[in-house]
């Protein structure tokens, strides 16, 4: 019943303001998800179009979604065609982007519930319920639970893969390494580096020969069994992974980066100290952070979680710091793992309390009263986080505009600010090397994302500042909503050519707006609004 309660709460979290932001998307890569599932509900294919996640089954699932959003609205006459439902999204993406949401909240949920499967698994019932809480109330894990992207769902693949590899270690059966292999398979189908999920079965392997349950030959053939067929699974979910080879070496040439805006790395200490100090401390708080840490040391002592845990959690902190960048989400296949060595630490020292001053049998309450302490802060901080996303600077300077300009202006804008599809106005949008271009012509035109990827041409960012300055032309606006510029100037450094290209756009105008977040009250980038007083942008 306990966690039935936190199962319920842990959806709450995640459905509360879901719908932030909409009609605009403050995430650009929702609607690169969505683009490629519409795209192929569309072209009536099971090719999606981009790989570089790969995401596949992320866009198949969106595609059912969407599938059911058109019924639904056929039904009740809103949309005689797919052509028409095509039309209401483009102008209106909440219409795909609300439901997509819902189903990343529900997987964040999943997550949840997996986690205290496993915990309870390892360490009793004590430990599932304390895992579960600390998972449902992570700020981070709840963020991006109600974000349409690959990570929660490969994060929820990843668990039951390992879940059936539990199973094999205890009792190996061909079924349990068939299913293991194949939810690695869909995970990695999911996000590549999830293949990393996959570490957990040499050592378990390995440890099975070590206790002589299984011969050095039999292990060799399990292994090479699981191998294949988490690969024939992965090419069974993603057969364009084959087919369209040539398009998936290029996305995963364009996600390749050394520096992206807001995301350089750097050495493999600073990276961990990055992560240390700002994703996992804000998903955890440092009390649950240091617990984990003891958490991960306990569970070394334990043979289960030492080659079920370990590998991946090693794994996977590993591939973390030794890449170029840095990104809050990826450590989101960390949180499940750490949240089970930090319950095991909290029922560690539940234990020692009742052996050193506590009466037997008081160690579910000293062990609810910690969890509850932990977790009393980060579930304030979910509510805090969820009322400041619906206060984004970008609706608000949305909002500033619809106020201030006047019906007929030209208006260049860098995100994508859908708010304001219906106002009078002319909208360009900077797509690369195609310049800025008609944003309601390329609605009207139903964009997909091969359009977009190609007037990306590789940029791992789309805005004025990478736009090609051949085509600064094409820019000519009556005001500017600019919201990268505030990133670029804080990393001049590292883009000199686009704070460049910044300045001298700036120096055509004035500003006349600025929008800051504020902690704890708004959230979002720096937006400036510029006016210019001739109808002219020069490079």
């Amino acid at each position: 019943m306990l966690v039935l309660a936190i199962l319920i709460a842990a959806l709450c979290l995640r459905l509360s303001h879901i719908g932030f932001g909409l009609p605009a998307i403050n995430d650009p890569d929702e609607l690169m998800f969505e683009l490629g599932a519409l795209r192929m509900l569309r072209s009536h294919s099971l090719n999606p179009g981009w790989f570089g996640h790969p995401a596949t089954t992320t866009m198949y699932l969106l595609s059912l979604i969407n599938m059911a959003v058109y019924l639904v609205g056929h039904a009740l006459g809103r949309f005689p065609t797919v052509r028409d439902f095509a039309a209401a999204a483009f102008t209106d993406p909440g219409l795909l982007i609300l439901p997509g949401r819902v189903a990343m909240a529900l997987f964040g949920t999943a997550s949840v519930a997996l986690t205290a499967r496993m915990a309870g698994a390892l360490f009793g019932p004590v430990a599932a319920v304390l895992a579960a809480l600390l998972l449902a109330v992570s700020p981070v894990a709840v963020g991006w639970s109600q974000i349409v992207r690959s990570d929660v769902m490969a994060t929820v693949f990843m668990q039951l893969g390992l879940l059936a590899s539990l199973r094999y270690y205890r009792d190996p059966s061909r079924r349990d390494l068939i299913k293991a292999a194949m939810w690695l398979g869909v995970a990695v189908a999911t996000k590549w580096p999830f293949a990393m999920g996959g570490a957990a079965m040499p050592a378990i392997l390995i440890a099975q020969t070590a206790r002589r349950r299984l011969a050095m030959a039999q292990a060799i053939r399990a292994m090479t069994a699981f191998s294949c067929m988490a690969l024939v699974t992965l090419l069974l979910v993603s057969p364009y992974l084959v087919l369209a080879h040539d398009v998936v070496i290029r996305n995963l040439a364009g996600e390749v980066q050394v520096r992206h805006l807001g995301a350089t790395g750097g050495t493999p200490l600073e990276n961990l100290l990055w992560y240390l100090g700002g994703p996992l401390r804000r998903a955890m708080g440092i009390g649950g952070l240091a617990l984990a840490a003891v958490g991960v040391a306990l569970s070394a002592r334990s043979a289960e979680a030492r080659v079920l845990v370990l590998p991946v959690l090693a794994g996977f902190v590993a591939l973390l710091i030794f890449q170029h960048l840095v990104w809050e989400r990826w450590a989101l296949p960390l949180l499940p793992l750490l949240s089970l060595a930090a319950a095991r630490a909290l029922t560690a020292l539940a234990e020692y309390g009742v052996a050193r001053w506590l009466r037997p049998g008081s160690s579910w309450i000293l062990a609810g009263t910690f969890g509850g302490a932990l977790a009393l802060p980060l579930a304030a901080a979910d509510l805090v986080q969820a009322r400041a996303r619906t206060h984004d600077t970008r609706q608000q300077a949305s909002a500033w505009a619809i106020r201030h300009m006047p019906p007929g202006s030209t208006v260049m804008i860098e995100h994508f600010g859908f708010d304001l599809y219906a106002q009078p106005w002319r909208l360009l949008f900077p797509l690369g090397k195609a310049g800025c271009l008609d944003a309601k012509g390329l609605l009207h035109g139903k964009v997909d994302y091969g359009a977009i990827e190609q007037g990306r041409a590789g940029r791992s960012n789309v805005d004025y500042g990478t736009m090609a300055p051949a085509r600064a032309a094409t820019c000519r606006a009556d005001f500017a909503i600019l919201s990268q510029y505030g990133r670029y100037a804080a990393e001049s450094a590292d883009f000199p050519e686009e704070y460049a290209a910044y300045r001298r756009l700036l120096a055509q105008g004035r500003i006349v707006a600025i929008f800051r977040a504020e902690p704890g009250k708004s959230t979002g980038p720096v937006i400036h609004v510029l006016s210019f007083e001739k109808n002219m942008i020069k490079m």
